[in-house]
């Protein structure tokens, strides 16, 4: 059940309630024709549980005037306390003016019996207790109305918060779609030219067209199976399209070792054949573990061994285990098990001797893209 705190509608539900037994216990302790006034207070609270537009000036006139009717007779004894909840869900709710001027009234009614001088309770310490209780209920429904605005305009921040992270992740799946077929399609357009223009220039130089035509078509397909590629790592999970060209390895390794981190690394096999998406998981890994280097490691040295082979691509970085490398990894390598994991591949981080090892298998091809 949802708390009565946390919407208005419970609250005001739950405060029909109390006010309903409340209500009939001022029916119980009514003498002679006080029982009429306990009887007309009774469904006031219940109806503006169903009623949600209700007024609140009208809600308390309801509950207030009989009050004060059976109070100044001497015939009823707690109708105060119906009075008190209903000032709660009054302020709670959206005030308007003339609600404002009758919970005014309610709050200065205990002293109206007490000029009256037809209850003794009220010439004591009654009038005062019945005022307090009605200043309790008022601050204590402007507190959950305060809280109610502030969920409100909590969830309305939650929507706008989502809306804005769609619209931006749109953008970058645009932006980031752009840059991975449009260096490929620009080449295609290119040779495409170049072969009209030679069959124009020279109607017999079929062979240069014909190769022209050759390498837009591969280009052409290399450019549609990476999309498809980056597509499908999308759908599984990955948040990343940045294109890695295979000349992408050499300028990270570039940038560490420009910050004077020294990095031995041998490749085995043609990194031109590693399909996009292994290659930009490839990349991910590379740039988390010599980060990691860098951040924990005893001295910024690193030794990368990356073998390459029919069907997969296996990729280990070794550095000096420093002292904050024993603990548990952190968000980032967890997310890189992530990364790995969606295209199929499988990952570990693990101290080994004096050397933190990271150690990633990935598949040459993502599984489901086409040959």
């Amino acid at each position: 059940m949802p708390s009565l705190l946390r919407d208005h509608g419970e609250f005001v539900v739950g405060a029909a309630v109390l006010g309903t037994g409340l209500g009939l216990l001022n029916l119980h302790y009514s003498s002679d024709w006080g029982w009429i006034l306990a009887v007309v207070m009774l469904p006031a609270l219940i109806v503006r549980a169903v009623w949600r537009s209700m007024p609140g000036w009208l809600l308390l006139s309801w509950v207030t005037i009989p009050t004060l009717v059976g109070d100044a007779a001497v015939v009823t004894r707690t109708a105060y306390l119906v009075v008190v909840t209903a000032l709660a869900v009054v302020a709670a709710g959206r005030v308007r003016w003339f609600d404002t001027v009758v919970m005014i009234f309610c709050l200065g009614s205990p002293f109206l019996i007490w000029l009256l001088e037809t209850n003794n309770w009220h010439r004591g310490l009654g009038a005062w207790l019945w005022f307090g209780g009605l200043l309790i209920g008022w601050g204590f429904g402007h507190v959950v109305g305060r809280q109610f605005l502030l969920i409100d305009e909590l969830e309305r921040t939650r929507v706008k918060l989502a809306e804005t992270a769609v619209a931006e992740d749109r953008q970058r799946i645009a932006r980031d779609l752009h840059d991975l077929v449009g260096h490929s399609f620009s080449v295609v357009l290119l040779h495409l030219s170049g072969a009209r223009m030679l069959l124009a220039s020279s109607p017999t130089a079929l062979s240069e067209a014909a190769e022209a035509l050759r390498q837009a078509e591969d280009l052409g397909r290399k450019g549609m199976d990476e999309l498809r590629q980056a597509l499908l790592l999308m759908h599984q999970g990955s948040h990343a399209l940045t294109p890695i060209e295979p000349t992408e390895l050499e300028r990270l390794l570039n940038t560490y070792r420009d910050a004077g981190m020294r990095i031995d690394v041998d490749v085995a096999g043609e990194m031109a054949g590693v399909s996009a998406a292994p290659r930009i998981v490839l990349h991910d890994v590379l740039r988390e573990a010599l980060t990691n280097v860098a951040k924990h490691a005893r001295s910024p040295e690193a030794t990368i061994r990356i073998g390459v082979d029919h069907d997969r691509v296996d990729v280990r970085i070794e550095s000096a285990l420093g002292p904050r490398s024993r603990r548990a990894g952190g968000m980032g390598l967890a997310g890189l098990n992530h990364r790995v994991a969606a295209i199929g591949g499988t990952f570990r981080a693990w101290p080994d001797h004096e050397h933190w090892v990271v150690q990633a298998c990935l598949p040459r091809r993502l599984a489901g893209a086409p040959v």
